[in-house]
């Protein structure tokens, strides 16, 4: 049992020391016909180590943290698998797995991995999980919950370690999709498909970007819809709106913010992620982010044929819906800026309101046209550099963005 008390500070640095030099020596202790016998040892000392696995508290976080980091080297040695791979499923499908430190994110992706590897049907079983098996969790949330782990398993791994399985997730997804998802599932969605783009090389995608894309089109124009204006509302009740408005998103549930702050994201990691890297994007851009300015064109075929209408990217559309419901209520108002951007640009968790997108449309808006001619002066704009400059840090960042995303807040 662990105790209610503070953790000994030497039960860590045992268990750090261990992390360090056990998983070695037993190495070098038994010989390759020999590893068996290091499990019965190893699921007694593990038998310890367990309970500072469970506890979730912030106090017992240098505990988790070490007993992370030790079960970290061992299961990277497949012959101790017997000894820790029940328990591990189980500690990653409990409600609490996520309540972490972000230093332990490294050590659990290791395990993480690790059990997968080891075990070689575990991902398929995974993937092919029913959200009712989740116990643990009310109905409402075994859905989401259960992406969030499908998610986090192809996000431990390698670059196409999974490639093969993507037509059983592709199939899941399809399924998903096809039950009308609540807003807390669709923000898991566009989790995944993040991780997806990290995780999948692009000529492996060609299937799967219809489905996002169309995902992504049908959430914008959610939002675009819930931001128009009430056509039959009478002059008392806009009054009232505009009061209520003025003190917060009252049109949006938490889970509907973050469902629009995840859907933005994925469009961001899309836009980050170098042009050469993901071709097939480039082909959906244009729905999303202006690349003309219509204003400004002047070029051959500019009248638009009658009965024909004009083609307003998403990001434009729920940009003009968010400030004519909000923009000059809350005083977000153009302002100049010299702040240097770069994708990508989103990395807040949450949002408390709808209009903390701004800067980050605003920017899309400006940041894929051309620059205006001399002639014509124009104030400073929010544009990103694109593409950016290195890929690699690009991708680095975007890494470390999403595996925070993973994680929990945690409660003292």
């Amino acid at each position: 049992m662990v105790s209610s008390s503070a953790p000994s500070v030497y039960s860590v640095q045992a268990l750090t020391l261990l992390a360090e030099i056990l998983a070695p020596l037993l190495d070098m202790v038994y010989r390759s016909d020999e590893k068996e016998k290091a499990v019965p040892l190893i699921s007694r000392l593990l038998y310890y180590v367990f309970p500072y696995l469970k506890n979730h508290s912030a106090y017992n976080m240098p505990s988790f943290a070490a007993g992370a980091q030790l079960l970290s080297s061992l299961s990277g040695y497949a012959c101790t698998k017997r000894a820790w791979k029940k328990e591990v499923f189980e500690l990653f499908m409990d409600p609490l797995f996520f309540t972490m430190d972000a230093s332990c994110a490294h050590s659990w992706k290791s395990i993480i991995d690790h059990l997968l590897t080891h075990e070689k049907t575990m991902f398929k079983d995974l993937m092919g999980m029913q959200s009712n098996s989740l116990k643990l969790f009310t109905s409402a949330d075994q859905k989401p919950m259960l992406l969030k782990r499908q998610a986090f398993a192809m996000f431990s791994g390698e670059l196409d370690q999974y490639h093969l399985y993507l037509p059983l997730i592709q199939e899941r997804l399809t399924e998903t999709l096809r039950m009308n998802p609540s807003p807390a599932v669709s923000a898991q969605m566009f989790l995944m498909f993040r991780v997806l783009l990290l995780r999948i090389s692009s000529q492996h995608l060609t299937s799967l970007w219809p489905i996002m894309v169309t995902e992504l089109i049908r959430i914008f124009a959610r939002l675009e819809k819930s931001l128009q204006p009430d056509k039959d509302v009478s002059k008392l009740a806009k009054v009232v709106r505009v009061a209520l408005d003025r003190n917060g998103p009252v049109n949006f549930s938490q889970a509907e913010l973050d469902m629009y702050l995840s859907a933005c994201k994925f469009l961001d990691t899309s836009l980050a992620i170098p042009p050469e890297k993901m071709p097939l994007f480039q082909m959906y851009r244009w729905a999303f982010v202006p690349e003309v300015d219509v204003s400004r064109y002047n070029g051959p075929e500019n009248a638009l044929i009658e009965g024909e209408q004009e083609c307003t990217p998403h990001v434009v559309r729920v940009l003009e819906g968010i400030q004519q419901r909000y923009g000059e209520l809350n005083g977000l108002s153009e302002e100049s800026s010299t702040e240097h951007l770069e994708f990508p640009l989103l990395s807040q968790s949450s949002l408390s309101s709808i209009t903390q997108l701004l800067p980050f449309l605003r920017t899309l808006c400006c940041s894929f046209q051309a620059p205006p001619p001399c002639s014509q002066p124009v104030a400073y704009l929010p544009v990103a550099d694109y593409p950016a400059a290195s890929s690699h840090i690009v991708l680095s960042r975007l890494e470390d963005i999403i595996e925070n995303e993973f994680l929990d807040s945690m409660e003292s």
